[in-house]
């Protein structure tokens, strides 16, 4: 028989017959060692059982489904679920262990649980010690199926434990002053009534016999309590000056009033005065009390998340690469101008082709000598590189061939051996301040400076992001609707998002009314939003005087800047960065042009060491408005889409700004830049703006302290001379005598004259009406001067 399975198995000829005779064996064997196989099968069967329970069903399910993921579906194995599956196997062991809490009624378990050795051992000795065990399993099996949001979680817990701790130690430390103050108020309720027995003793001992003195008597000391001396009711305990008694002694009743309880009849002769109440003292406490600490962390940063998020369907590119690098190609071919597109940047409004000039080819004919020595002409080619200055010609006929409505031709792009051809996307992808914030580019610079703006993206995709403390100050110019305002609410945004009203404060002047007064309310603002021009003067003069103060602190604490005066003292004595933001200068220059340039300037030259920065904004870049002094000390602009060429070079002082599309796209000319930047704005709607002022309105943290912008020199109407109302001032004196010096007196005499502005010097006009020196007349037309030249008569006269 042997033998024969050998050849079986050495051949590979398994029959039928062969099979029938193995299983026919096997069959024997069973049945000749059934009792032992019998008794086995039983005792393993209890010991699994036993052991396992029903625990091991769920990682069973958990093969299950990870075999059904690798046979259909197999999306479930990429590497983002690998966790999930980590997860899941951990909480199959989590369920198990919780199965040792549910005994089981009859069967093998009966004396065990549900989950067997297995579970008991899973959840431990002790019950308790298990539901801690399972709960930390449970923790770290959501820790593991859920990174992200345990970390939310986690970080919100940590918050919310931090503020329940301040908020009890809070109402700790005031339920321990309120006990303090019970005592102290029973303690000088007692004192007063013991000076007061003390007093009527000492008027009983005075009519009686000689008044016995104490010679080696201590000071007496003034007692008083603020909260007793708050109530009315109470004049005795207000303030008392406490005497001391004799020793052993103690404060004896009158005799009269003993007599009166008694029920004695007494004489109105024979009653003793009763003794005057002490008149309250209006004195100061021994020991003040140490004001409370300041607590910053209330203020809480809004969470950028209150921000639109853009649409995904906007993130599209709408350009078609191809098809515009072979136009490119092609229209300039024709002109005989042979280039090639190498790069392509699809940004969200204009696309960046990226040029590489070709050869301009041209053959002549060279004379020589042949081989016999007879004359000979040979074709030689030369070849020379395309001319730039050949490519920006065509910039019209690229237009026409592309259908664009503006081309701008960057020859050549900084850093790179191309000419760049910006084209317009046929759909413009949109940009939100909130697709700035979340980006890495901009959260490192954040981590460096508080002043971080996020500004868009540009004309390649790329994030642009700048820091206010480094340009120190920004210039925005641009048409209406072009998205210069949008800029500026942008630019505010980014500060008060990233910043408490105890690291940065405002002040925003705004002449329209409309643009800036919604931020009326936040802790951040110096004083409310300034729309009158006169308040606008006096707070750039104020603003300069608190300049100049501060310039005096950081002289005695021996530093350079406000990095470096901040740098060891406490935040709520740190000094604050300031922003001041002019919504509209053209409409402040035509009511007081000297005053505002002269803050201006000030402020733009001196302003960076002492954490002041500037932020202006125009509508019309004209160089009356943009004076030569305000470029210079300006070096960081923004110009969007202006009406011509000129207003591109005043804010730029270089041209392609009168191409722009509008909509926020503009040309950022960075300080450390040596061309403009294209970039794309990032777009910020009313309800954000809405939403991050409630969220700032809605706190109660403690207030900055206020920033004096009173302190300034007075008001000007331009020149740099007083504007107040008072006859007796130097400029009125000056128009007096330049009456006197006339027969007939004007406006625009005086505002020459005087180098004012025209409101001032109709004022002028008017005082000197009041007081008799010129005589009535139109609005606009020269008056009769009715005094002569002489000493001018005051109010006495």
């Amino acid at each position: 028989m042997t033998t024969w399975l050998a050849f079986c198995w050495r051949n590979q000829k398994w029959t039928g017959p062969s099979v029938l005779v193995l299983a026919a064996l096997a069959t024997g064997l069973v049945l000749w060692q059934w009792p032992q196989i019998s008794s086995g099968y039983i005792s393993t069967r209890d010991l699994l059982s036993r052991s396992l329970g029903f625990g091991f069903l769920l990682p069973l399910l958990w093969a299950a489904a990870l075999a059904l993921a690798i046979w259909k579906i197999r999306f479930l194995l990429k590497a983002r679920f690998i966790n999930r599956w980590l997860a899941a196997l951990l909480g199959t062991f989590v369920l198990w262990g919780a199965l040792a809490y549910f005994p089981a009624d009859s069967g093998l378990l009966k004396e065990y649980t549900l989950g067997g050795h297995i579970a008991r051992s899973l959840k431990g000795s002790s019950d308790l010690l298990g539901v801690f065990r399972l709960a930390g399993a449970t923790a770290l099996t959501l820790v593991l199926a859920f990174p992200l949001g345990s970390r939310r979680f986690s970080r919100y817990a940590a918050e919310k434990i931090h503020l329940a701790a301040v908020t009890v130690r809070h109402h700790i430390a005031r339920l321990f002053r309120k006990l303090s103050a019970m005592r102290a108020e029973r303690a000088q309720r007692r004192e007063a009534i013991a000076v007061a027995s003390l007093a009527a003793y000492s008027r009983k001992e005075d009519s009686s016999k000689p008044r016995i003195t104490v010679q080696e008597a201590p000071v007496p000391r003034v007692v008083v309590n603020p909260r007793i001396a708050s109530s009315p009711s109470r004049p005795l305990e207000m303030g008392v000056v406490e005497a001391p008694l004799r020793p052993g002694a103690r404060p004896a009743r009158e005799p009269m009033v003993e007599r009166e309880r008694a029920g004695q009849p007494v004489s109105e002769a024979a009653k003793p005065e009763r003794a005057p109440k002490v008149a309250p003292l209006n004195l100061e406490m021994q020991t003040p009390r140490a004001p409370l600490p300041l607590r910053l962390e209330e203020w809480k940063l809004p969470p950028v998340t209150l921000l639109t998020e853009a649409p995904a369907e906007s993130q599209e590119p709408g350009v078609d690469q191809e098809k515009t690098s072979s136009l490119i190609e092609n229209t300039l071919s024709e002109y005989g101008i042979e280039v090639n597109v190498a790069e392509v940047k699809i940004g969200p409004v204009v696309t960046m082709f990226g040029l590489v000039p070709g050869w301009v080819r041209r053959s002549r004919q060279a004379k020589g000598k042949g081989a016999e020595g007879e004359d000979a002409q040979a074709n030689t080619g030369d070849r020379t590189r395309v001319r730039v200055d050949s490519i920006v010609a065509r910039e019209k006929d690229l237009a026409l061939a592309l259908a664009a409505p503006s081309l701008r031709i960057e020859a050549p792009i900084p850093g790179a051996s191309l000419v760049g051809i910006e084209v317009p996307n046929a759909r413009p992808a949109s940009v939100t301040l909130r697709g700035v914030m979340e980006t890495v580019p901009y959260k490192s610079l954040l981590e460096k400076s508080k002043l971080t703006l996020g500004l868009g993206l540009g004309s390649g995709g790329e994030v642009a992001v700048a820091d206010l403390a480094r340009m120190p100050h920004l210039l925005i110019a641009g048409s209406t609707g072009s998205g210069k305002s949008v800029c500026m609410n942008t630019v505010i945004s980014c500060m008060i998002m990233q910043n408490s009203p105890w690291e940065t404060r405002l002040l925003l002047i705004d002449p329209k009314r409309v643009e800036l007064t919604p931020y009326n309310g936040i802790p951040h603002l110096i004083i409310p939003v300034v729309v009158e021009p006169e308040v606008a003067v006096q707070s750039l003069r104020g603003m300069v005087q608190e300049m100049l103060s501060r310039y005096k602190l950081l002289e005695e604490a021996g530093a350079r800047n406000i990095a470096s005066y901040n740098r060891d003292l406490p935040p709520e004595k740190q000094m604050p960065f300031i922003v001041v933001a002019v919504d509209e200068l053209a409409d402040l220059m035509m009511a007081a042009p000297h005053d505002i340039e002269h803050s201006i300037i000030r402020l733009a030259q001196l302003g960076r060491a002492t954490g002041i920065h500037m932020i202006v904004a125009t509508q019309r870049p004209s160089v009356n408005v943009v004076t030569g002094l305000i470029k210079a000390n300006f070096p960081g602009r923004i110009s969007f889409a202006v009406a011509s060429q000129i207003d591109s070079r005043t804010i730029l002082d270089a041209a392609g700004a009168e191409k722009l599309l509008g909509r926020g796209d503009m040309l950022f000319q960075p300080p450390d830049g040596p061309k403009p930047t294209r970039i794309q704005g990032a777009f910020l709607s009313d309800t954000d703006i809405e939403e991050v002022v409630k969220h700032w309105q809605g706190q109660r943290g403690p207030l900055p302290p206020p920033i004096p912008l009173e302190g300034g020199e007075p008001l000007t109407g331009g020149g740099g001379q007083p504007s107040g109302g008072d006859h007796g001032d130097d400029l009125m004196e000056k128009a007096w005598e330049i009456a006197t010096s006339h027969n007939r007196l004007s406006t625009s005499l005086l505002q020459r004259r005087l180098r004012i502005g025209y409101p001032r010097a109709a004022r002028l006009m008017d005082l000197l009406e009041e007081e008799g020196v010129i005589g009535p007349g139109e609005a606009g037309k020269s008056r009769d001067v009715l005094v002569s030249r002489g000493k001018r008569s005051g109010p006495e006269d």
